[in-house]
């Protein structure tokens, strides 16, 4: 064979690994994925002082609690009812005998939740979600309450994933008023199966300071260099899921229902297994949403569970665990289940921890922040591998908004969703709602899907190949034949598999959040090792033959 023969086969060679390398650097280089979870820095002196000025982990009421927030959070039982005039909050005057009067109607204008609907009418679509729930309440009842989609009824449940945190955040106090738990003991002093160390608290985990890592399930959850300050991880609530069961000597969804749901009587609504598998729910496949049927099992490698993110509830039962809120503990403004303290509340927004890298803080299940006028805002996102959702409440204001919807998206749609519900939020306390970007949406799975793309013409060429493939074969040297095979069908199928990994994930996530992705990643590497494998035995076959001829001769 001649030496540009050989050079061309080199060149060929080597513009195959380019290939394969580009790949993997672009896929790590960022393919739409959801962002690494943030390095946190290790907690110094001055962050401990920032803390103790801030009021974080010490008590709700008490001087160390931020004094402009705890007015916010008055002792009778209701908030503020918002009037007609979104600029102007009256609040309920008491009675003679000191006690505070049920709320009247304080419903906003007619023409407010008109241009709501309005909003949605023109932007539902945009946000590419199958099904939504919207509903706005005050201390008294719903104010606005309105589904859309597939979504047919306030009763369809869907998962609300994070916002399922609070309810586990909800269940704590209970066991702390009840004198079951103190929060600053040591997790292992209720739950000892998993190793805890004694430095690790109940408040740490319900702040998310106990420095567990993001992508930690139950079973690989260790304290870290971030411990003391907020880290968010899903496996501070899957423990205290467990803390729950151990203290009460009840499942936690049976705790729960009996504790929460029932007393509020949100009758919709669920953590079990049965309840996930009933809700509504979409996962996203190259850019269209499709009911598969997925159902997240849990278990201690799981990442998230039934305390931390797999709560089913509909509109209207978001709507009546607003409402205790917004009565401090109270079913209603008029009475109803006592759930938990007026003290309890203010505690579970006011004892938390201060998240680093924005003004924001994380308490119990919550988070809280202030616009820049000042105003407290309580809130908590959500999404899971086929649900999102958001929940709000403005206690200057007296009201509560809870956007739920029954799909996710990690390209796209979950930002779409989360525009949209910042609409719904903007249009109910009078600012400028902006409209959903579909073309983004749409964009953005344009490019993931041609990315992907490229994953599929790598395993099909070699097939599409395979009949010019036979008749080179003979003339190559066996050491460029076997190096091709190597980089083509070795090298490159393991440098899809690795891509995850390289990137920070999990495979059991990717599994689960990114059907589609995992289907070509898979599907391309298993083609490739197949194909490399027979080409390997037809090169065998053919260099036995050619031996056979050279000994014959």
């Amino acid at each position: 064979m001649g030496q540009t023969r050989m050079r061309d086969i080199w060149i060929k060679s080597a513009v195959g690994v380019a290939a394969a390398a580009f790949l993997v650097a672009a896929a790590y280089a960022g393919g739409g994925w959801e962002p690494q979870a943030p390095v946190y820095p290790e907690p110094d002196d001055a962050w401990d002082a920032q803390c103790i000025e801030e009021g974080i982990e010490g008590p709700a009421v008490g001087t160390d609690a931020p004094n402009a927030v705890q007015d916010y959070f008055p002792d009778e039982p209701t908030f503020g009812i918002l009037s007609d005039n979104p600029t102007t909050d009256e609040t309920q005057d008491a009675t003679e005998d000191g006690t505070a009067t049920a709320p009247t109607s304080g419903k906003k204008s007619y023409s407010t939740y008109r241009a709501l609907d309005e909003y949605l009418d023109e932007n539902f679509d945009a946000a590419g979600t199958p099904g939504i729930g919207v509903v706005v309440v005050d201390a008294a009842g719903a104010e606005y309450e309105r589904t859309m989609g597939d979504i047919e009824s306030d009763h369809d449940t869907m998962l609300i994933g994070s916002l399922t945190k609070s309810f586990t955040a909800l269940s704590i106090m209970q066991l702390v008023e009840d004198g079951k738990i103190d929060l600053d003991e040591p997790v292992a002093t209720y739950c000892d199966a998993y190793g805890t160390p004694d430095n690790v608290t109940i408040r740490m985990l319900l702040n998310q300071t106990s420095g567990f890592g993001y992508y930690d399930s139950l079973a690989e959850a260790t304290p870290g260099l971030t411990q003391g300050t907020f880290s968010y991880s899903n496996a501070n609530y899957d423990l205290l899921g467990k803390v729950i069961e151990a203290v009460s000597g009840e499942a936690y969804d049976e705790y729960v229902e009996e504790h929460i749901l029932e007393p509020l009587e949100m009758d919709d609504s669920s953590a079990s297994l049965e309840a996930r598998a009933s809700a509504h729910a979409w996962r996203n496949y190259f850019g269209w949403n499709v009911q598969d049927g997925f159902v997240h099992e849990d278990g201690d490698n799981s990442w998230g569970s039934w305390s931390s993110g797999y709560m089913a509830t509909s509109t209207a039962d978001m709507g009546k665990y607003l409402m205790m809120y917004l009565n401090q503990g109270t079913q209603t403004a008029t009475g109803g289940a006592q759930v938990l303290s007026a003290a309890g509340i203010r505690q579970m927004f006011l004892s938390r921890a201060a998240d680093p890298y924005s003004d924001a803080f994380y308490g119990m299940g919550w988070i809280s922040f202030y616009w820049d006028d000042g105003e407290l805002v309580l809130s908590h996102d959500g999404d899971v591998e086929n649900g999102v959702a958001r929940m709000m409440i403005f206690p200057e204001r007296g009201i509560a908004i809870a956007v739920l919807g029954d799909a996710a998206d990690a390209f796209g749609g979950n930002t779409a969703f989360y525009e949209l519900a910042d609409g719904v939020v903007a249009n109910v306390v009078g600012g400028k709602a902006e409209p959903v970007s579909a073309t983004e949406r749409i964009a953005t799975h344009a490019q993931e899907d041609a990315f992907l793309a490229l994953f599929v013409l790598l395993a099909v060429a070699p097939i599409v190949r395979l009949r010019r493939w036979r008749k080179w074969i003979g003339r190559l040297p066996h050491d460029v034949s076997l190096w091709r095979l190597v980089c083509l069908h070795v090298l490159a199928p393991l440098g899809i598999l690795c891509m995850p990994v390289l990137q920070g994930y999990k495979w059991r996530d990717v599994l689960t959040f990114m059907p589609d992705v995992s289907i070509v990643y898979i599907g391309s590497a298993a083609v490739l090792f197949l194909t490399g494998a027979a080409k390997l035995l037809f090169m065998l076959h053919v260099w036995k033959k050619e031996r056979g001829r050279e000994l014959a001769a």
